[in-house]
């Protein structure tokens, strides 16, 4: 997945709220796309499922039929083909879409009932949205809840709808570390050890005095972190819900967030170069900033022609766990195939399946064993000998398990839009507030914001 594949998904902006009004009840408690291959008029898929699952929750001994997936992430073909070697008898029609224009075909089939697919993704930033509508199959029926129960806690959760029913499952986990260059490490913070760093950085108080040292000692030419907006990524999923019962929640943990991100700011700590801006992934790779807080599954920003960043990276614990992404699949309500899909919601939910997976793609695993099996093994080439699940596992299984709901991704953004206006204008948190109630009442008027 190149950038500007990842950049189409990140920054397209869908009103789906409208088009979802009176699907379901309201819940008050990322990767890469490729140019459309089929009609999205296409019609979901026509067969049948010879063995179908039987009561006791047991795979038939053979599979029969057609599927059809719709999706933005080209690695679910790998997944259907996976599926299909298992069963030659079943043949599955994946569809892709370009990210920025998903959602909007996505609603429209859903909203005419008209050439649905049986099975479509749906992405972190927007399942909250889809959750708690009508078109999702209740997989908890079908015996999901068995295939969830070694879990990583937050991915089993995002998948559930308001009234704790499993509607859509993820195959991996998108946990987030500091990346870091080796040999840029050793000249600014005395060590490459992963170990060492994290604990050098184990607090937003010991980062922040790190961070001046290193502006102080490299006379400005080279800052600890990339920006102070990193906050925002470790702060989104480990605070309270942005709604409550109908109203507006600020957590807060989030008036010490924004003194913390003044702290950086002031302090020449951070680069000041946001998530993806212009100049972002140049100090990932050049050395300007020793530290870069990444997704696991964002290998592709590392500049490794000739192999040169082979071995040359290393990844370091965070001072609490954070992710980024995701991309989670449901089963359509009214699709003829039913049982073949959840069959094949069955196989990504697998060890099987995310193991192999985390050896070809290094994308992390959903299921709790199989991380646990690949601790002490499990090698990448840009990390050389460093068992890189050790520090993602430590903080992503202590990640809280809250439930997506359709405020909160776009209540969030909207938090980092005001908070991060606020850091440059060097505003009080008063005043933030103030102007992000505001955005609030204006954007969700059904909200009540004291």
């Amino acid at each position: 997945m190149n950038t500007k594949k990842w950049l189409s998904l990140l920054f397209a902006v869908v009103l789906v709220t409208g088009l979802l009004a009176g699907c379901g009840k309201s819940n008050n408690a990322s990767n890469g796309n490729a140019p459309a291959a089929n009609d999205p008029g296409a019609a979901a898929g026509e067969g049948t499922n010879a063995g179908t699952t039987g009561d006791n929750g047991n795979a038939p001994a053979k599979l029969e039929g057609k599927l059809v997936i719709w999706t933005f992430f080209d690695q679910v073909k790998d997944m259907a083909a996976k599926f299909e070697e298992k069963n030659p008898g079943v043949t599955i029609d994946v569809q892709l879409f370009p990210g920025d224009q998903y959602q909007t075909k996505l609603l429209s089939v859903l909203q005419s009932g008209k050439g649905v697919p049986d099975i479509f993704d749906l992405e972190r930033g927007y399942i909250g949205k889809f959750i708690d509508s009508k078109f999702l199959t209740d997989l908890s029926a079908m015996g999901a809840e068995d295939l969830l129960k070694d879990y990583i806690p937050y991915v089993q959760a995002l998948g559930r709808s308001a009234d704790g029913k499993v509607r859509a499952i993820s195959d991996h986990s998108s946990p987030g570390g500091f990346w870091y260059l080796r040999d840029n490490a050793k000249k600014y913070l005395g060590t490459d050890d992963p170990d060492k760093i994290s604990e050098m950085v184990s607090s937003w108080d010991k980062i922040i005095e790190l961070g001046k040292k290193v502006a102080q000692d490299s006379g400005g030419k080279v800052h600890l972190i990339e920006s102070s907006g990193d906050l925002f990524d470790l702060a989104a999923y480990n605070t309270e819900p942005w709604v409550k019962d109908g109203k507006l929640n600020i957590d807060t943990r989030w008036k010490d967030t924004y003194e913390i991100q003044k702290q950086v700011d002031a302090g020449n700590v951070d680069a000041k170069l946001p998530f993806m801006s212009a100049g972002w992934g140049n100090a990932l790779n050049d050395g300007s900033v020793i530290l870069t807080s990444m997704p696991a599954w964002a290998s592709f920003m590392i500049d490794n022609k000739d192999d040169k960043a082979v071995g040359k990276f290393g990844v370091a614990k965070t001072p609490e766990g954070f992710y980024m992404g995701g991309t989670y699949r449901g089963i359509y309500e009214k699709s003829e195939n039913k049982d073949l899909a959840y069959e094949f919601i069955k196989y990504i939910a697998s060890p099987e399946w995310q193991e192999y997976n985390l050896g070809k793609t290094g994308n992390m695993p959903g299921n709790a064993t199989v991380y646990e099996k690949n601790l002490d093994s499990f090698k990448s080439g840009f990390f050389g000998d460093q068992n890189i699940l050790k520090p993602y596992y430590e903080t992503i299984k202590q990640m809280p398990a809250v439930q997506a709901d359709k405020y909160g991704e776009d209540i969030l953004s909207r938090w980092r839009k005001v908070a991060g206006e606020g850091v440059t204008n060097k505003s009080s948190y008063d005043d933030v507030v103030a102007a992000f109630k505001k955005e609030v009442k204006n954007t969700f008027p059904e909200l009540s914001v004291d």
